[in-house]
């Protein structure tokens, strides 16, 4: 993405390196607790004798196979062409060998490759294979990782990197796993289910790291695979039953609109295998393109040769007339099969889902749910599954890997740590809380807001009146222990009297009930909803109407005890504009010398940014960008805006544009002071869009300061990464919490981090299951000249500013705003039908009333 026009060239030519960290050598930050632990990272080691790799490119005829059928190919290659070599091959095209492959004085290797009939298939594959050094560059010095690690030059070694990805991937591959990117999975023994045609498989990931060592990243994996089931028994998880009722027999089975569109969604691009019983020539395999209506209903002209003129059957009738075959579900959607100018339509008794197939779809709320119960591993349990991998992975047996000279350790790197002191958390009325273990009690609230003019409605069916009373009752009582004063609510309603009420029509009763008690100037709504009716509150509340409102599921409300009715106030306080708490230094630190975050902090406005991205099958619907900013001195409120982009797009389009109208908003909010420094963190950026982020948005921020403010205001900029696979395993059990894990404000910023640059990682909350995964924090510009022991404290004590709870969260406040302000903006997206092509229209009517982000900025918290 280039960047915009209006933007100085000056600014992208001095972005364009990220600077080396301040503090260098063998320790960088030197605040907290000393410890040692162990991280899944294995050491690996290079034969010096091994340093070039030559890169071939392998073409086939026909192109469009699986990894599965190239790897057997290229074995087959191997065997009859170059037998003493055990080049590295990639699965698609890429081939790496460390020595020539013999063309024989040709330009390249030809030759034809027949391999059986697959299991449902009846004519074995032909494949023409034709092998050739690629043009240009095809000689790849592998010493440039070393001389990478040693700082002789500061240009990363990417193609190195990728081949040695790419050996060590071999392994594994050649032992029968199936890969899916860097993950590696089998087939499980007793296979766990995770609804709607899905079944669990676990796996491990690898990954080539660059430390001050080189390492290849083991960790476990989990992905869910279709199941090798009969479509007919599938199509029954998707309808939708009450709660512990039986799914229908397929017989009995009858889609609605919603249901039936999910299950088109699962089914689309899966392979099937066909077979009609008592015809063993039946058997083939199909990729399924889409659904048809049931056997019963769908017609074709049916034509028994050129001269016969044809008759419309049903689908149902031809199999018992030319099958002689009777289908048993006739009543089931038809599966739409291989090219779509066909019409070939198969009964989905018929089929058979095949197995072992990778999906990249989306999984469904209630799959997620399940994905996570089960992939939550202790640490301890995870640490043997990833050495259980290691061993299965056979680097140590296979010929490619010792082709290439490499070794992979066998143990975890074990390296320093720091546990740092944990902040105090400041309230009102001279109260103050210790964390322990990452949470603390909650106490009267640093600014407690009033509230005085509220409504209660319910949204739901399931909610009655005296429900809804006794919420309002509780809620009350709460709100005493927090310092807040809440009246009697001005309006009680039940909108849903039938739970057969039509979504239609909720949305019209919900509307005029939000713009009547707009006109009554109500400072909230609190809205009973059921598990459907969130993004129908939020739109109409935010966008239509302009009122603010707290969500409540039925089910929280029908448990609402005291710590769910403080939870639920923190919410409310923040959007109301009131405070919940402030951080300080503990006083044994105070003690230690000059509180260095509390003076960063004073005139700072802290940024976050975050983009979410659909999953890979929604091509048609755009990526949300949300930015956050602080905007009051105890660096509690933030405000945050939205944008819509083009799919997958990464860069934050015009981000210039948007730090104009936060740093207007922080001017609006402090009495026209400016803010003396920008703290930036990023979510989001891989690490091969560093320099293009740092270039474009970095450039953005410091045109805008210019433009608004007239100077070159100082920035740290700083990218957040949680989609990776580093985790912490303690050593001792002095050092671990009651889960097994490291506690929170454990840091490492050596040995596994970046050889040259500032980064590091961090341990800052408490894992409520599972191995906690540590958070990265990449630094890539820093006018501030903030050191490493301030900037990992800073990002530590921000950790414990998120208004929603009383415990310190994985990832620092702006950042989660950022990530909640997507989410928003996802929200308003949800059910309707965008134009990509018309994305500033659609921002258009997707606009946040102005009195909603003015006076009320924390809505979307």
């Amino acid at each position: 993405m280039d960047l915009p026009a209006e933007l100085s060239g000056e600014d992208k030519k001095k972005f364009s390196v990220i600077p080396s960290r301040i503090n260098k050598g063998p320790t960088v930050g030197t605040r907290g607790r000393r410890i040692e632990i162990e991280v899944n990272h294995v050491q690996l080691t290079f034969d010096p004798k091994k340093t070039l790799a030559i890169h071939y490119d392998c073409l086939f005829k026909p192109d469009k196979l699986s990894r599965k059928v190239l790897r057997k190919i290229m074995n087959i290659m191997r065997e009859r062409h170059y037998p003493r070599r055990s080049p590295a091959f990639d699965g698609k095209k890429n081939l790496y060998s460390c020595g020539e492959i013999p063309l024989f004085k040709r330009p390249q290797l030809e030759d034809i490759v027949e391999l059986p009939p697959e299991e449902g298939e009846t004519k074995p594959l032909k494949v023409e294979v034709t092998i050739k050094e690629v043009d240009g560059e095809s000689r790849i010095d592998l010493t440039q990782i070393t001389k990478y690690m040693q700082r002789q030059t500061t240009e990363y070694p990417q193609k190195p990197v990728q081949v040695m990805e790419i050996v060590l991937r071999n392994a594994p591959a050649s032992a029968g796993f199936t890969q899916v990117g860097r993950s590696f999975f089998t087939a499980p023994k007793h296979p766990i289910t995770l609804g709607n045609g899905l079944e669990l498989y676990h796996g491990f990931f690898q990954s080539v790291v660059l430390g001050w060592k080189t390492f290849l990243n083991v960790d476990v994996a989990h992905k869910g695979f279709p199941e090798a089931r009969n479509v007919a028994e599938v199509m029954c998880e998707f309808k939708k039953t009450r709660y512990n009722e039986p799914k229908p027999h397929p017989s009995q089975l009858k889609f609605n609109s919603t249901e039936l569109e999910s299950f088109k969604k699962f089914i689309k691009n899966v392979r099937v295998a066909y077979n009609i019983p008592g015809i063993p020539t039946s058997r083939r395999k199909y990729t399924v393109i889409g659904v048809k209506r049931p056997a019963n209903e769908q017609t074709f002209l049916f034509q028994r040769g050129e001269n016969d003129r044809g008759t419309n059957i049903t689908v149902e009738r031809y199999f018992q007339q030319e099958k002689k075959y009777k289908l048993q579900f006739p009543n089931l959607p038809l599966l739409h099969v291989g090219d779509p100018k066909r019409n070939v339509c198969l009964p989905p008794e018929l089929c058979q889902v095949v197995l072992g197939q990778i999906v990249m779809k989306k999984l469904d709320p209630d799959q997620t749910r399940e994905m996570i119960k089960q992939a939550a591993t202790p640490p301890d349990n995870r640490q043997q599954k990833i050495m259980n991998a290691l061993a299965n992975a056979n680097f140590m047996g296979d010929d490619t890997v010792r082709d290439f000279g490499v070794t992979v350790g066998q143990q975890f790197t074990r390296v320093p740590a720091r546990i740092l002191s944990t902040p105090t958390i400041d309230y009102g009325a001279n109260q103050r809380s210790e964390p322990a273990n990452g949470e603390w009690r909650v106490q009267t609230f640093k600014q407690a807001a009033r509230l005085d003019n509220w409504a209660i409605v319910s949204g739901s069916s399931k909610c009655q009146i005296q429900e809804i009373r006794m919420t309002v009752g509780r809620l009350r009582d709460v709100s005493r222990d927090v310092g807040m004063t809440i009246a009697e609510p001005s309006f009680t309603d039940i909108l849903v009297h039938d739970w057969r009420m039509s979504e239609e029509d909720l949305e019209r009763e919900m509307l005029q009930a939000f713009r009547r008690y707009k006109s009554s100037n109500v400072q909230i709504i609190v809205v009973l909803i059921g598990d459907k009716s969130y993004s129908l509150v939020k739109r109409l509340a935010e966008i239509e109407v302009g009122v603010l409102t707290q969500c409540i599921l039925e089910k929280t409300m029908k448990r609402m005890d005291a710590s769910t009715g403080k939870n639920l106030l923190l919410k409310i306080n923040a959007k109301l504009n009131g405070v919940n708490h402030t951080v300080i230094r503990s006083v044994k630190d105070r003690l230690k010398g000059p509180d260095r975050v509390m003076e960063l902090l004073k005139g700072t406005m802290l940024m976050g940014a975050d983009v979410t991205h659909p999953s890979p099958d929604q091509k048609e619907i755009p990526s949300v960008a949300a930015v956050t900013a602080s905007h009051d001195p105890l660096q509690f409120q933030y405000n945050m805006m939205w944008q819509l982009q083009p799919p997958k797009q990464e860069i934050i389009g015009e981000l210039h544009k948007i730090v104009i109208k936060q740093l207007r908003y922080y001017k609006a909010k402090n009495g026209g002071r400016a803010p003396e420094r920008i703290i930036f963190y990023r979510d989001g950026v891989s690490e091969g869009m560093f320099l293009q982020v740092l270039q474009v948005e970095m450039s953005c921020i410091k045109w805008a300061c210019r433009q608004e403010l007239g100077v070159d205001l100082p920035v740290t900029f700083l990218v957040v990464q949680k989609r990776h696979h580093t985790r912490f395993f303690p050593t001792s059990k002095d050092h671990m919490d009651r889960k097994g894990n490291v506690p929170p404000g454990t840091v490492v910023d050596t040995d596994i981090t970046h050889p040259t640059q500032a980064d590091f990682y961090m341990v800052s909350h408490a894992s409520l299951q599972g191995t906690s995964r540590p958070t990265k924090y990449h630094k890539l510009w820093d006018d501030c000249q903030i050191n490493e022991d301030d900037l990992e404290e800073l990002t530590f004590f921000l950790c414990h500013m998120f208004s929603r709870c009383t415990r310190s969260v994985s990832y620092p406040a702006p950042t989660y705003y950022a990530h909640l302000g997507a989410a928003r903006g996802r929200v308003y997206l949800e059910g309707a039908r965008v134009n990509i092509a018309q994305l500033a229209r659609e921002m258009e009517s997707r606009t946040v009333q102005a009195n909603i982000v003015n006076g009320a900025p924390m809505f979307f918290t």
